[in-house]
Parts: C-alpha cells; sequence; structure tokens
C-alpha cells in the first residue's frame, strides 16, 4: 500500500486507517450522513474480510482446515465490486480427515480461486462448528 502524502504504510495500517477514516471522526459523519447504512456494512464487511485475510496470512488466526477448490460457480452477485461465489471443495481437516463440501461465498476479485487451488477455512465466531472462507494459502 502505499499513501501519496508520506511513508509508505504496512497492509495492517493501510486496514486500520481505512477503518478509523470510515466510521470515525469526520469523515466517518460524513459517511452516516450520505452513504445508506446497507452499503457502510457491506463496505465496513469487506473491509473485516480484508483484515482477517490478512491477519490470517501472517498467521496471526490459525487456518481451521484447509481445501482444495473443485470448481467455483458465479452467482452473479457482487458487494463492492467484490463477487459471491459457490465453491465445491475437497476440505481436509488438521486430524487428516477429509470431506466435500459446497461453500457460498464473498471472494476478492484480486484472489478469486481457481480449480486446484488450496484455500484457508477458519471457524465462524459466531458459530464454531461452521467453517469461513479465510483466502488463498500461499503456494
Amino acid at each position: 500500500m502505499f499513501n501519496l502524502f508520506g511513508k509508505k504504510k504496512s497492509k495492517e495500517e493501510a486496514l486500520e486507517y481505512a477503518d478509523k477514516k470510515l466510521n470515525k471522526g469526520l469523515t466517518g459523519m460524513m459517511m452516516k450522513g450520505f452513504v445508506p447504512k446497507e452499503h457502510r456494512d457491506m463496505i465496513n464487511q469487506s473491509l473485516n474480510q480484508a483484515k482477517q485475510a490478512h491477519m490470517t496470512s501472517t498467521g496471526a488466526i490459525p487456518v481451521a482446515a484447509t481445501a482444495t477448490v473443485l470448481s467455483i460457480t458465479d452467482t452473479g452477485k457482487l458487494v463492492n465490486y467484490d463477487p459471491i461465489v459457490i465453491l465445491a471443495l475437497n476440505v481436509t481437516e488438521p486430524d487428516g480427515r477429509s470431506y466435500q463440501k459446497t461453500m457460498e461465498t464473498l471472494v476478492s476479485k484480486l484472489q478469486i480461486p481457481r480449480p486446484g487451488d488450496q484455500i484457508g477455512l477458519g471457524q465462524n465466531p459466531a458459530n464454531p462448528s461452521e467453517l469461513i472462507y479465510m483466502g488463498l494459502l500461499a503456494p
């Protein structure tokens, strides 16, 4: 990430900066005044997913399982220009257990998984028995 006026920011600093600008202070009040609540919620959801993906890639959030993408289907839905897709997965648990699963999830348009790619799955904080998409794993 870069900053036009000042020092270069790390990804983590850039995500925190974006969160502050969108939700706090004068710009946060302007967002509340000009942007409808459902759009602000979608922006914050995308920002939270970017934070989770960054924390997963740095090892700050442990990956609960890994999966190989078998197929991907576009639903035609977008959230902040990021597609919602249906992934057919071959999931491998840490204990070695393997099974197939289908999941509908939001993915970054910059990192759309392809068949054969390895992805990380995490536990949903609201429902620990449910797995959520965490992003592509480094090859």
